[in-house]
């Protein structure tokens, strides 16, 4: 009885398996033949250094008209932008042809850039332009991204749109899928084969993001009717920079500013939905007799610039200190030693050495209490007109305790910097 009814169960389970099999392999097919009529619309960007004509930095790109314009990542093509005289720009097309390229523009708060054909001549014969998605597709629908990982040919990879991440200023979509180096720029299309991001960046581990196609499309629709220099289109990115900052400042003031209790004060902490706040502490040892907490607040959107050079993050960090093992002048030597660094990365031709004003000053919602405040401000090299601020102030408080307030901004106007400075301050309450 048993063995007859084992049976069928074999059976049903070998029609389930034949099933699975078949669908994927019917997938597989679909994939397939989907890729093999996009490929033509594909490209491999190369940055070569003009003496020794390596390369220098690869990523893709695809095609958006029959007139030769393509899309790819600010990032991939940056080097190039940066130093013309150094490095040259080409494409590579999936028959192996080569030819010039040059940039029509750029947009790196989403790290996205329109390039041209250079040469007539060696335009590629055929080649297709891929179509724009009208909708994101839904969360937990298979999309497919393209590119040239590691430079070993043009790859499909198969993954999972999941949405829209939130807890950014800047919105990306996460993507699980595996994007590797070199597939920057390259389009992550439904299985229509219509655009719905770009490949920006991978985390590890499958997480990957995109850049929505909204933005893209929004930066062909503003496409110059003439050719600008490089010149132009880099002066071009201050603008944009400051305008994104200005924008992010103005969205953060009018956010929640509901005040928490942290040691002595009351403070703000998730402000935005994408302002991410956590808090640390350490009780007091034998190496270090003292106690201390702290409060950060972050906004780590960045945005890339340079190899050495990114901007756009903003910290907030507030400290409380204090000891039953040090007597006051003891305590007040520890606490001044405590340093605070930027919170963006440069390099040393990137920006100069920060210049710092120093005093000691009452906070007007704080009084009486006296902070000792440095103010520090430096300016980028490249791009005249972004700054990053550096403050800190300091309050020794009766007995052996003490309070630091300390914020950083990246890549911002002055007049944003001052409106964020006399907000935050103002903001603040004693217990």
């Amino acid at each position: 009885m048993s063995q007859a009814i084992a049976l069928p169960v074999k059976r049903v389970l070998l029609l389930l398996l034949f099933g699975f099999f078949s669908t994927l392999a019917a997938q597989q097919r679909e994939y397939s033949a989907l890729f093999e009529s996009l490929r033509p619309g594909l490209f491999t960007v190369e940055v070569v250094d003009r003496v020794s004509n390596n390369k220098n930095a690869q990523g893709s790109a695809f095609a958006l008209n029959e007139q030769g314009l393509l899309a790819s990542n600010y990032h991939v093509v940056s080097e190039y932008l940066l130093d013309p005289d150094r490095y040259s720009l080409r494409f590579r097309d999936v028959e192996g042809q080569v030819g010039p390229l040059e940039i029509v523009d750029v947009d790196v708060l989403h790290d996205l850039a329109l390039l041209r054909f250079d040469d007539a001549e060696r335009v590629p014969v055929a080649f297709v332009p891929f179509e724009f998605a009208e909708m994101l597709p839904r969360a937990g629908e298979t999309i497919l991204a393209l590119g040239n990982p590691y430079d070993i040919g043009l790859s499909i990879v198969p993954g999972t749109y999941n949405g829209l991440l939130e807890n950014q200023f800047r919105k990306s979509i996460h993507f699980t899928g595996a994007l590797n180096p070199g597939m920057s720029g390259g389009p992550a299309v439904n299985l229509e084969g219509q655009v719905v991001g770009i490949n920006v960046a991978a985390a590890g581990n499958s997480v990957s993001f995109l850049v929505p196609v909204e933005n893209l499309r929004s930066l062909a629709e503003q496409l110059p009717e003439q050719a600008r220099s490089l010149e132009l289109i880099r002066a071009g990115v201050v603008g944009q920079i400051i305008e994104h900052q200005a924008g992010m400042i103005d969205a953060l003031l009018t956010g929640d500013w509901s005040l928490e209790a942290f040691g002595p004060l009351m403070i703000p902490r998730e402000i935005r939905p994408w302002i991410s706040c956590g808090g640390s502490g350490r009780e007091s040892e034998i190496e270090a007799p003292w106690r201390e907490s702290h409060s950060n607040c972050v906004l780590n959107d960045r945005i890339y610039l340079s190899r050495s050079l990114d901007t756009g993050p903003l910290e907030i960090i507030f400290g409380w200190y204090g000891s039953d093992l040090l007597n006051p002048f003891q305590f007040a030597r520890v606490f001044e030693q405590n340093t605070f660094m930027p919170f963006n990365q440069t390099g040393d031709k990137d920006v100069t050495a920060f210049e710092c004003n120093e005093d000691w000053l009452e906070i007007e919602s704080l009084k009486p209490v006296p902070f000792k405040a440095t103010y520090c401000l430096r300016t980028y090299l490249d791009y005249p007109g972004l700054y990053d601020v550096l403050y800190v102030a300091r309050a020794l408080m009766p007995g052996a305790e003490g309070l630091n307030i300390h914020y950083t901004l990246a890549g911002v106007g002055r007049d944003s910097a001052q409106r964020f400075h006399q907000y935050l301050l103002g903001a603040l309450k004693w217990k």
